[in-house]
């Protein structure tokens, strides 16, 4: 928006007045026209509906490996991943630098890996066991004065102390080398995903320079604002992400203020009006000069933005706010700056100077009006064609419960449509919004004007300059019966023409479009998300961890072995693990784990020695849970029963069984087992326990048998239960 507009159209006034116009009235239009200048008359509904696709907040959150990428300039609370600009693996270690953005940003508020928050020490060492400090991560801002990062130079010499970067915030990724079984504990088989939330650029609020003429000393609560232990301290600098908004340095107050030729004494902010004001004069948006804003406009509405709202989840918010991040080289600047208009409902122009103003939205009862008297032509529509195919909008925008990216709002009805406004609503995209309440304001003034309203398309005579930066205006036709309030979406002069015409496109709006910042019964359900925490979800840990000594059978000689149960986690998607060792030290040996039984079984182990056992879970991606407190158990076998001896003869029908119990001291029974072939699998016991004494001979007789050929087995038992080695088969031919 170069000055030389201005110049331009006031040459052209010139022509038209030069054509022999009186005098008198060309000096009351230059004082009416007072404004004179162009402006950006944004058309919602087209803009919103059917404008250009915009890149998405999740879109942001990769970090892209190509050759040559796009900068990045960043406002207000943003999560994004980056550019990487170098990649080395030394000695075990991979390096990386992120190059994130292009500005002097000021704090980060989240640093994440693999999409989880994490917990970054004073020496830059990602904390938590899972890590065992194998990654650490080292940040820039991207002040003026930056150095290169010594941590990363030191490990990677090619990337020298003269990469410094300056201007530009990024961070060194440091991922070293881990033992083979902690590979996938720490790194979940893949390079590490480096994604940063933080305050975006400074921006410039001349409502704190003092040496400034839109500086305002009276200005409620100024003062106020300074003192941190002060309630409008807390009010104004609080928002509902919980991060304050002016982030100051420490000292004397009177050093927070700002001065327009000094970026270092500026401040992070997400005021839509302070954002939008920067990214018009800076070289890196729009490129319009900070000498070229109306700093006393931008003022008033920094105050506007900075109005509190009460949402439908009785939170109290600020009004207009923008969270943007665009990209330098792919994304048209005229785009960003509509959008940004679009997320507050915001009009800009420039004045009589060629400066730049606007107003982020609102009502406000206009001055001019628009007769039969300036009107050559006029077509009118009734309705929008856009109204009998929308039924209504979906606001789509940026929300902090759900990790800083799109989601869906309520919608918002077309009330002159007889469709299902839920069956197929139209998508408002409204990026830049950073909340609930703030996108659904700007989808009900949208939708209102969805409906039966006037859309009037009037040749003007040279009365028609006074609509130039007006946003509203009242159009009374008693020709045609109308008589009401318009937006002013669109003016074109045309300059080859005398007398001087002047085309104005107007949409009719209704003061009640606007809803009341102090109640959200137009906003409609919030979505459901959860906040996201400092740090990762714990895998929670196994409890109720117990051990028994398990005796076990080894070559007619006893064993034994432990036996770990525990508690149910009431997770099914975690898998325990269970290991074992003697508690003098050694390594550790992994359990059979029964994952439905709620049990782990080891090998053989030493009886009487002390043997030490902890557990701990797994994710179905490998992350672990801390280990449990270790159990210890110190397992005893019991004394070996020899087998009992088997004798059998065949008879008539019968089969006479001599068992010979061993001469055990812990002998307690001996069991008889029978079966027609010769796979113990098969076989039943005779008859009860045998209890008779060690050493002692006991002859069976099992009748009522049919012809061919039997087989028995016998096995001694001792009063806990374990047994000996099983004797057998030994077969009788029954005639």
């Amino acid at each position: 928006m170069p000055a030389t507009l201005a110049f331009f159209i006031q040459g052209a006034l010139g022509l038209y007045m030069a054509t022999g116009t009186a005098a008198a009235i060309a000096s009351a239009l230059i004082t009416v026209a007072s404004y004179v200048g162009v402006s950006v008359g944004l058309n919602m509904l087209a803009q919103s509906l059917f404008g250009p696709s915009r890149p998405k907040p999740s879109d942001q959150q990769i970090t892209t490996q190509i050759a040559v990428g796009s900068r990045y300039r960043d406002y207000g609370l943003v999560r994004t991943g980056g550019q990487e600009t170098f990649r080395d693996s030394r000695d075990g270690t991979l390096g990386r630098i992120i190059t994130l953005a292009t500005s002097q940003e000021s704090r980060v508020i989240e640093h994440l890996i693999n999409g989880n928050v994490v917990t970054i020490g004073s020496d830059g060492t990602v904390q938590g066991s899972q890590f065992h400090g194998a990654i650490k991560i080292h940040a820039r801002h991207g002040s003026r004065d930056q150095s290169a990062i010594g941590q990363f130079t030191a490990k990677f010499p090619t990337w020298t102390t003269r990469h410094r970067q300056r201007g530009c915030p990024h961070v060194a990724i440091l991922a070293g080398p881990v033992k083979p079984d902690q590979f996938s504990e720490v790194y979940n088989n893949q390079m590490p995903d480096y994604t940063q939330t933080r305050w975006g650029a400074s921006v410039y609020d001349p409502r704190k320079d003092s040496t400034s003429d839109s500086f305002d000393p009276s200005r409620p609560a100024y003062d106020a604002l300074k003192d941190e232990t002060s309630a409008d301290y807390a009010a104004f600098w609080g928002d509902d992400t919980g991060a304050p908004r002016g982030l100051h340095r420490a000292g004397d107050p009177a050093s927070w203020e700002h001065r327009i030729d000094d970026v270092d004494t500026w401040e992070a902010s997400d005021n839509a009006a302070l954002v939008i004001a920067d990214f018009f004069a800076h070289p890196d948006g729009f490129g319009g000069g900070y000498d070229q804003v109306n700093w006393a406009n931008i003022a008033t509405e920094a105050d506007h933005s900075d109005l509190s709202a009460v949402t439908a989840s009785g939170e109290t918010v600020r009004q207009w706010r923008l969270w943007a991040r665009y990209a330098l080289a792919d994304e048209e600047r005229r785009q960003v700056l509509a959008d940004m208009m679009k997320a507050v409902d915001g009009f800009c122009w420039q004045d009589v100077e060629g400066k730049f103003n606007l107003v982020t939205g609102r009502w406000e009862e206009p001055d001019l009006t628009l007769t039969d008297d300036h009107i050559i032509t006029m077509t009118m529509t009734l309705g929008t064609q856009a109204a009998k195919t929308v039924s209504g909008l979906k606001p789509i925008y940026t929300e902090a419960q759900t990790g800083y990216r799109e989601q869906e709002g309520a919608i918002q009805a077309n009330p002159d449509s007889d469709d299902d406004p839920n069956a197929d609503a139209q998508p408002l995209k409204v990026y830049y919004a950073p909340h609930h309440n703030q996108a659904e304001r700007v989808g009900h003034i949208a939708v209102a004007q969805l409906g039966e309203r006037w859309h009037i398309s009037a040749v003007c005579n040279a009365y028609g300059l006074n609509t130039l930066a007006r946003r509203f205006c009242r159009l009374t036709d008693m020709r045609v019966g109308i008589d009401g309030w318009f937006k002013i979406d669109s003016v074109k002069l045309r300059l080859n023409e005398r007398p001087l015409k002047v085309d104005v496109t107007l949409s009719e709006v209704r003061p009640g479009d606007w809803p009341s910042r102090n109640e959200a019964s137009w906003e409609g359900t919030p979505p459901l998300g959860s906040k996201i925490v400092s740090v990762p979800s714990a895998v929670p840990v196994p409890s109720g961890l117990t051990l028994t000594a398990v005796q076990i059978a080894l070559s007619g000689a006893y064993g034994v072995a432990i036996e770990a149960g525990w508690d149910d986690i009431g997770r099914p998607d975690l898998t325990v693990r269970a290991q074992y060792r003697p508690s003098s030290g050694g390594s550790w040996t992994d359990m059979t784990v029964d994952q439905d039984a709620r049990t782990a079984r080891s090998g053989p182990v030493s009886s009487g020695t002390q043997y030490e056992v902890w557990i701990w879970a797994v994710t179905l991606t490998g992350r672990p849970s801390d280990k449990s407190a270790i159990v210890t158990i110190t397992p005893v076998a019991d004394v070996a029963l020899a087998q009992p001896g088997l004798q059998v003869s065949g008879g008539t029908g019968e089969a006479i069984i001599l068992v010979m119990m061993p001469s055990s001291s812990n002998l307690d029974r001996a069991r008889l087992y029978h079966s027609t072939s010769n796979d113990f699998a098969t076989a039943t016991q005779v008859g009860d326990d045998i209890t008779a004494g060690p050493g002692v001979t006991v002859t069976i007789t099992d009748p009522g048998l049919a012809a061919g050929t039997e087989f028995y087995w016998a096995r001694a038992f001792d009063a806990s239960g374990g047994s000996s080695a099983l004797t057998g088969p030994a077969s009788a031919t029954i005639s």
